[in-house]
């Protein structure tokens, strides 16, 4: 796994907003892990495998609401 420079642990968080997690794509109404990075911002990881990720893009209609 990567390393921690923060320091702070990734906990389970509901993605109930859009976030672009910064191993994926925009990451909405699913679980994903927040940590505060060192600036006071909040970082986003979905731990995906590469498969699903290709998979939920897939998925995602080129026209929304279709």
């Amino acid at each position: 796994m990567d390393s921690d420079p923060a320091g702070k642990i990734w906990s389970e968080w509901y993605a109930w907003h859009p976030v672009l997690p910064i191993d994926d794509s925009v990451v909405w109404l699913e679980t994903v892990y927040r940590r505060e990075s060192p600036e006071g911002l909040w970082q986003y990881r979905s731990f995906r495998p590469e498969f699903e990720r290709r998979q939920a893009l897939i998925d995602m209609p080129v026209c929304p609401g279709s």
